[in-house]
Order: C-alpha cells, then sequence, then structure tokens
C-alpha cells in the first residue's frame, strides 16, 4: 500500500489532525526561506503518531544532527546538492530529493529512499510516465499531487509513497483538513 506524507507541518492542529486521519509521515521544514518553515523547537514540541521528516536544504551535516535531536526527527529530507559524504554523516535515515524535468535524473544515492519532485514547493506536476520502469529504491512521488489527482499518480508510478504539502493546503504551511482526509481516503482506495 503507498504510503502518505504530509509536508509543511506548521502547528499542532494540523499535525494532530493528520495523525488521525492516518499519514504515514508528517515533514516539518527547516529551509528558513521557504513559507512552510518552523523552528526546530517548536517541531520538538508537537507530538505525533507518524515518522518525522525534517526538510533541509545545503545545511552542514552537523546542523542537521542538531534540528534533528531538538526536532525528534526519524528521517531526514535533502533537497539541495548535498554529497554523499553528507548524507552518510547525517546518521539518521535519509530521503534524498531528485528534481524531474525533461528526463529522469541519473539516482545515484545511499540513501535509503529517494524522492522524485518537479521542484521543492511549487505545487507542479512532471511527466509522471518517466518513472515506470524506476525500481532501484523506494521512492516518493512528489510535486502536484491534490485530492484530484493522486488517484491516477499512484496507479500511473506505483510509488511506495506520495509526498503532498500546498495540494491539501488552504495557504502555505496550513492544512486544509478536507483536502487531507479526502486524499488520504483516496490513496487508501487507489
Amino acid at each position: 500500500m503507498t504510503k502518505v506524507k504530509i509536508c509543511g507541518i506548521t502547528n499542532i492542529e494540523d499535525a494532530q489532525f493528520c495523525d488521525e486521519q492516518g499519514a504515514d509521515f508528517l515533514g516539518f521544514n527547516f529551509v528558513q526561506s521557504s513559507p512552510r518553515f518552523v523552528q526546530p523547537e517548536e517541531a520538538g514540541r508537537i507530538q505525533t503518531r507518524a515518522k518525522r521528516v525534517g526538510v533541509f536544504r545545503d545545511q552542514a551535516p552537523d546542523e542537521i544532527r542538531r534540528v534533528a535531536k531538538i526536532a525528534h526527527l526519524d528521517f531526514v529530507q535533502l533537497h539541495g546538492s548535498e554529497s554523499e559524504d553528507d548524507v552518510r554523516e547525517i546518521a539518521l535515515p535519509v530521503i534524498k530529493a531528485f528534481r524531474v524535468g525533461d528526463a529522469l535524473p541519473v539516482v545515484k544515492t545511499s540513501a535509503e529512499w529517494v524522492m522524485f519532485d518537479s521542484g521543492g514547493g511549487t505545487g507542479r506536476t512532471f511527466d509522471w510516465s518517466l518513472l515506470k520502469a524506476y525500481r532501484e529504491k523506494r521512492f516518493f512521488l512528489a510535486g502536484g499531487i491534490t485530492p484530484d489527482n493522486v488517484a491516477a499518480a499512484i496507479n500511473a508510478v506505483h510509488p511506495d509513497a506520495i509526498d503532498v504539502a500546498s495540494g491539501v493546503e488552504s495557504a502555505p504551511g496550513i492544512k486544509d483538513h478536507e483536502k487531507v482526509r479526502t486524499l488520504i481516503e483516496r490513496v487508501r482506495n487507489a
């Protein structure tokens, strides 16, 4: 069954609702330029059943480990130009994001998971057919996924997990609970 990651959690009410609906992963964004940025201390105060994922871009492994401890992270998601040495130094399971344009990028990483995205937080999809044959590692499908297209995405690509942020929001960092409920229901029925 496809797992669900709701990313861009900024408050306890949204985290609790996503937990109640059965989200498998909750993402906390630690990229300061993001409209979904949350302080590590604030994320650390939010209790979740779901696995906790910290989103980072081009931050040093020492800083990532520091934030991971404060925020009680289970996974680290990397969206920048981090090296393989960085991936190994983090000492937590890593999800390495790869941007997909007109072709599938070359995926070489020791990360436990990979993520295929149109470009971190843009809300745009890419040509999902590029992933039809990909089976090298467990992967997240991200980019422009909404309650309206999630079943088609799953049926087209058969990802191990989907990642959604803006597709279930009323504003950046504010989840629309009805959209979250509908998306998770459609994933479970796909």
